[in-house]
Parts: structure tokens; sequence; C-alpha cells
């Protein structure tokens, strides 16, 4: 093999993966049942009632996880929620949820 035949042939090659890469990244990217709708999967909405954690202090607002995705929130009574509490959504201002901590009931039956 001479130098002009190692240098096309490594050119060729660098396409060739770059092409397999980006084929590979395509097929095993994960599609969110509601992506087309909104973005990474996401839902625009969250109903009121609906529970989840605050993932950091909400003083008053900070990051909640609800519906399995996080979300800015805020505090509806504006008091400092501590992170780790189980929360309630009271409302929703745009992708803001407003939420209360819940209160620790009876454990649930069944």
């Amino acid at each position: 093999m001479t130098t002009d035949q190692i240098i096309p042939g490594a050119i060729a090659a660098a396409i060739l993966i770059l092409v397999i890469v980006g084929v590979v990244r395509g097929v095993t990217r994960r599609r969110g049942r509601n992506e087309d709708t909104f973005g990474a999967g996401g839902v625009a909405t969250v109903a009121a009632g609906t529970r989840g954690v605050a993932k950091t202090d909400l003083a008053p607002s900070g990051v909640v996880r609800v519906v399995g995705e996080q979300w800015t929130a805020r505090s509806a009574s504006g008091m400092a929620i501590p992170s780790g509490t189980t929360i309630r959504v009271v409302s929703q201002d745009g992708l803001t949820l407003i939420v209360d901590p819940q209160p620790a009931g009876p454990p649930a039956e069944g």
C-alpha cells in the first residue's frame, strides 16, 4: 500500500464512522410519549391535587418533582417548604406550579 492509498482510505473510514455513529444515535434515542406535544416527553399542565416531592427548598420558589418530571414551583402561602417534603399542587401559573406541603395523614389502606 502506498501513501496515495492510505490517506483517501483513512478519510473514507472517518466518514463511515461518523455516519454509523449518527445512525446509532438516531435509532437509540428514546422519545417520550408526549414529546411532539410538549418537548422532552413532558406535559404542559399538572392537575390540582397531584402530589410530588420538593427537590430543593422552596423559599418561596424552588424545584419539585411531580408526574416524573422536575418543575419550577412556588409555595402558595409564601412560607418556606423544606427539601424532601411531600407537596400537593394547588394550581399552575404557566409552567410554574403553585404548591402546598402535603399534611401527614393516616396511611392509605389497601
